[in-house]
């Protein structure tokens, strides 16, 4: 990836990094985007995260991480026909770079409850035990890459395919195949044939 030697770095309070030098309103401008756009795609860079890594304080880090990745290259980052698409990419960078190589973390009991509870209207009348809620948990994880990152999207954040399409780049039909095959991944963890779709908008 190239990075114009002149752009711009925008702090991690979305105040814009320049000089005084006749281009301060840009700047302002830019880095009020660079503070909305974060604002907006948090929820699913921490959702992500919460799923796969599993403890608050690594969640938070990797957070922080891509927004301060987005900080240094923002303009760049403006000229990508999906912005969030890219960010989402340095989200599942960062999650990857902190997982690779270390034991398997304890997941705590809060993200837990939180990433099944989300599941619990998908999987209605299914989890009839913590046995299942496990089984469940270790099927999302063990996802492909590409089914696991539509299941966060659709069950954890409640998002339209369209809306998933923009964040992974890709079109609509390529998010509902992903999907269906993830669901039923995870309906034959709990022995059923599928799990229903009762996310987002369709």
């Amino acid at each position: 990836m190239t990075i114009d030697r002149g752009a711009h770095s925008y702090g991690r309070r979305g105040g814009p990094a320049v000089e005084d030098n006749g281009e301060q309103a840009e700047a302002v401008r830019m880095g009020l985007a660079y503070t909305a756009f974060c604002e907006t795609h948090e929820p699913a860079w921490r959702s992500l995260a919460l799923t796969r890594i599993g403890n608050r304080a690594d969640v938070t880090a990797v957070v922080e991480a891509v927004k301060d990745d987005l900080a240094r290259s923002w303009a760049h980052v403006l000229r990508f026909e999906e912005p969030a698409a890219y960010a989402w990419r340095l989200a599942n960078r960062q999650v990857a770079d902190r997982v690779a190589g270390s034991e398997p973390v304890e997941v705590e009991a809060v993200t837990f409850a939180a990433v099944i509870g989300a599941f619990k209207d998908v999987a209605k009348g299914l989890l009839r035990n913590e046995a299942d809620e496990v089984r469940l948990y270790a099927a999302i994880l063990e996802l492909p890459d590409r089914q696991r990152d539509v299941v966060i999207l659709r069950y954890l954040l409640g998002l339209h395919v369209k809306v998933i399409g923009a964040y992974l780049d890709r079109p609509v039909a390529t998010v509902h195949s992903n999907l269906r095959h993830a669901r039923e991944r995870l309906g034959r963890r709990l022995g059923v044939p599928d799990l229903p779709d009762h996310g987002g908008a369709p």
